[in-house]
């Protein structure tokens, strides 16, 4: 079963001694595809492909100042920069439904591959998930400036919402 409606948002936080001046982002990737495999209607695998040349900012919380358009430009160059997605272009997950609906298996970041447990809440004919993820644990320097007093926190939060066919 192929899943294509729904939304991929990656939700970041800021840390260092500016953090106040820093937006706290939600970014959407809007290039996304999954595939459920089905025994007896029920899920046995998953497999998820994102393209981070798709990232866009969605919106920003907090900081001294509104995020403008020309700031939304630049923070998806910097983490194109960051996640290297001209070497890397695409985040994957492939892994099985184990109890209930938990899924195991293994992520792909910056070519770097670590096994993930989540757990998805199924109601209402949506998926749903909220999965953490360190970033330094995919080799990915969080983004910096003024010398690490601003950065964008090490563990950042993928939010998945997928409706069912």
């Amino acid at each position: 079963m192929d899943l294509t409606t729904g939304t991929v948002f990656i939700r970041t936080g800021v840390a260092g001694s500016a953090a106040r001046m820093g937006h706290r982002l939600v970014i959407a990737v809007d290039d996304w595809s999954a595939t459920v495999d089905l025994r007896r209607g029920k899920p046995t695998a998953v497999r998820l492909r994102a393209s981070l040349r798709s990232l866009r900012v969605e919106s920003g919380r907090g900081g001294i100042t509104p995020l403008t358009p020309v700031d939304k430009q630049v923070i998806v160059r910097n983490a194109a920069k960051v996640l290297d997605a001209a070497h890397h272009p695409e985040v994957t997950f492939s892994g099985e439904v184990t109890g209930g609906y938990e899924v195991s298996g293994d992520l792909t970041i910056h070519g770097v591959t670590r096994p993930l447990t989540a757990a998805v809440d199924v109601a209402d004919g949506r998926a749903q998930a909220h999965i953490p993820v360190l970033q330094t644990d995919f080799g990915v320097k969080p983004y910096s400036l003024m010398l690490g007093q601003l950065k964008v926190e090490d563990e950042v939060t993928v939010d998945l919402d997928v409706e069912l066919p």
